[in-house]
């Protein structure tokens, strides 16, 4: 068995890590949690101000009835002084000035509601905003989340084709080797096997000594670098040009 089907092995290996982590690592993901949070933060702010104005519309409700009771109040003590019933001089200042404490009563109440109805119209307008930004929002997170999902899914088929090319080339392998190849993975952090090319170790970039050099013609010999320890295969130039265009496909 040649040991480049080792160092194809390896490359799709690479290439299945690289994918994996994309899929975890796509910035997409990142977008599309970002619009989410951007949505419920409207929406969050949408539900506060529908229950400012409930609290407001009830405060209004209430303060209309205080309004209509300080209103009648005031009609009665003004039929009363000017009816011509009440003679007594003293009763009639105490009910003028009544009557006037009735009346800015009422002026401070309607000040107080007109400031209130002011506040619902304002609140009323900004919830109309609110209902326009929560739709831009959830659109804009359907599109993350649809540009997700598509990014997912072609990562996810890239990755059964992948796989699927590692699993054929694993029956052409050796069991021994693929043991050797597993444990040589293990202790390089997935770059076990190395390329030779002009004599260089392509995993350190250092010379292969001469005494190994004769060894690596032998495509049943197990060599390893005798700086970085990882298992070499020879490539020619050619070879490895061939595939640096396979692999950049």
């Amino acid at each position: 068995m040649s040991l480049k089907l080792l160092w194809d092995l390896q490359e799709l290996d690479l290439s299945l890590k690289a994918l994996a982590e994309q899929f975890e690592g796509t910035p997409l993901r990142r977008e599309a949690e970002e619009a989410a949070e951007s949505l419920a933060r409207i929406e969050e702010e949408r539900g506060r101000v529908k229950q400012e104005l409930q609290e407001q519309r009830k405060t209004l409700r209430r303060g209309e009835l205080d309004l209509e009771t300080v209103t009648a109040e005031h009609g009665e003590l003004n039929k009363k002084l000017y009816s011509g019933t009440v003679k007594n001089i003293k009763e009639l200042e105490q009910m003028e000035i009544k009557l006037g404490s009735v009346k800015e009563k009422q002026l401070a109440q309607e000040e107080k509601l007109l400031s209130l109805m002011e506040a619902i119209e304002s609140g009323e307008e900004r919830l109309r905003d609110l209902a326009g930004e929560v739709d831009a929002a959830v659109a804009e997170h359907q599109r993350r989340q649809r540009l997700l999902e598509e990014e997912l899914a072609r990562i996810d088929y890239e990755r059964e084709e992948l796989q699927q090319q590692r699993d054929e080339l694993a029956k052409k392998i050796e069991p021994a080797r693929l043991r050797l190849y597993g444990d040589q993975a293990q202790r390089h952090q997935g770059r076990g096997v190395a390329r030779v090319i002009n004599d260089i170790c392509q995993g350190c970039s250092v010379f292969i000594s001469s005494a190994q050099r004769g060894f690596l013609y032998d495509p049943q010999a197990l060599v390893y670098c005798e700086n970085c320890g990882r298992l070499l295969v020879r490539f020619t130039e050619e070879e490895a040009r061939a595939e640096r265009a396979k692999y950049c496909e």
